[in-house]
């Protein structure tokens, strides 16, 4: 038993990609619920943008992403004008 949850513990500890309601630029914090505006002033113009879809595939939003320093790439879901998600993973 005890051999098991250390392999689920370590297996959690070495994910590439880590789904946050935070993310931290500096000493500012970009939140889930945040506008799309505030991501742009923290984050500046995105690298990549790809349109997040319905599953009608009517235009739901967008998936903006931002390539930062230690080969981060930082994914921000905007749905609404708000943030919805933000997934930081190493590239």
């Amino acid at each position: 038993m005890r051999r098991s949850l250390l392999a689920v513990l370590l297996l959690s500890l070495c994910m590439a990609a880590h789904a946050s309601s935070t993310y931290r630029v500096g000493s500012e914090v970009l939140t889930v619920g945040d506008s799309a505006v505030r991501a742009m002033q923290l984050l500046g113009t995105p690298d990549f943008k790809e349109p997040v879809e319905s599953e009608y595939g009517g235009h739901q939003g967008e998936r903006w992403q931002y390539q930062r320093d230690n080969n981060h790439i930082v994914t921000v879901t905007v749905i609404d004008g708000k943030i919805s998600e933000i997934l930081d993973r190493t590239h």
